[in-house]
């Protein structure tokens, strides 16, 4: 374990907050870590060979060559908050970097943790997995309790060459005041794989992301997984964009929403280009409350013939004799609504590894204690 500032120190219930987002500071079943409060470093640690984990400032000084992969696939004017993260030159995230041929026995875990209340905080982050390697990663983000307002404005760049495969999973717990702008890309080479999932089930001012994903190269896949709950403090715009322009490739677009009075917006962007492509998107959200708000907007575009690509989508309440069923076995009426619906937010997801898996349910039944 390498420990940049001795100073930064958790209570125990900012561990206990991390470990409900994926992030287990005692380092259990990991293959490195990642952590940064505020604006500093707190550890940065890598125990599998062929796996690296840098601070990005530190790496840009030590490689050369990663000059060329930054704002390579994320323009720096692409709004206010790329542009915001280029002018300050902030390049205070990670720089994650699997060898070819190297295969991660256990996910990389990152966490940015927001400790001080109105701090806004700007990241750039680099993500390389060489020829045939795979990393797994988990990113547990949060406010500590006592910080309620803030802002986290970040950029991710995922390169996956040849044969590799990248999967990223967030699952987010932040504040009723705090601002989120993830701005990620990925580039995806010849039979790569990049699996994306993002989990937000508390409370949080407003989050906007939509992880835009280049398919350039044949058979490479892309999938993108939104599982959201909003309440009626919480605003929550999740999309995505998946560009299929190599020929084989496929990619698909999942989201399942609840909102308990909250707003959701939703949504997709399919466009192929490439031969024999095959998409697909769906989005079903569920009202608790008769207030609140879900929106889901999907695209489909092609320029080619051979292409098979579909939406659907469904926004409904939960069915009353589902209810009725769980009652009539001696539940009661607000467990049998709880059951529901963790029932329909624990999707299982192809090509996800177990551990990974298992922390999306373990996110799930913490948000739904006490409902």
């Amino acid at each position: 374990m390498r420990e940049i500032n001795k100073d930064l120190s958790l209570s125990e219930k900012e561990v206990e907050k991390l470990l409900n987002v994926g992030v287990d500071i005692e380092e259990k079943n990991r293959a490195g870590t990642f952590l940064y409060v505020d604006k500093n470093i707190l550890e940065v640690s890598y125990k599998q060979e062929g796996i690296e984990i840098q601070p990005l400032d530190e790496a840009l000084k030590n490689y050369s060559y990663l000059n060329d992969y930054l704002f390579k696939i994320v323009d720096k004017n692409k709004d206010a908050y790329t542009r915001l993260i280029y002018k300050k030159g902030e390049n205070n995230g990670f720089f994650i970097h699997s060898l070819p041929n190297v295969k991660s026995k256990f996910p990389v875990q990152t966490c940015f943790l927001i400790k001080q209340s109105g701090f806004s905080q700007l990241v750039h982050n680099i993500v390389i997995a060489e020829e045939n390697s795979e990393l797994n990663l988990i990113n547990g983000c949060a406010a500590a309790t006592y910080s309620n307002s803030g802002s986290h404005i970040a950029i991710t760049e995922f390169y996956i060459k040849k044969g590799a495969k990248v999967s990223f999973t967030m699952i987010h717990d932040w504040a009723p005041n705090v601002v989120v702008r993830p701005r990620s890309a990925a580039l995806v080479d010849d039979d790569g794989v990049f699996i994306s999932n993002y989990v937000s089930l508390k409370t949080v001012k407003s989050v906007q992301s939509a992880p835009e994903v280049l398919l350039y190269g044949k058979r490479a896949k892309a999938k993108l997984y939104s599982i959201l709950l909003a309440d009626k403090l919480s605003k929550l715009d999740i999309g995505g964009k998946i560009s299929l322009k190599g020929d084989d490739s496929s990619g698909e677009i999942v989201s399942r929403v609840i909102s308990d009075g909250g707003k959701v917006i939703s949504k997709g962007t399919l466009i192929g280009t490439g031969k024999n492509i095959k998409a697909h998107m769906e989005c079903n959200g569920i009202f608790m409350k008769d207030e609140g708000e879900i929106i889901t907007i999907p695209e489909l575009q092609s320029q080619n013939k051979d292409v098979e690509m579909s939406h659907e989508a469904m926004i409904g309440k939960i069915a009353k004799d589902e209810i009725e069923y769980l009652m009539s076995r001696g539940i009661k009426e607000e467990d049998a609504v709880s059951l529901i619906l963790r029932g329909f937010l624990n999707i299982k997801i192809e090509g996800l590894p177990e551990i990974l898996q298992k922390s999306i349910d373990v996110a799930i039944d913490v948000a739904f204690k006490g409902m």
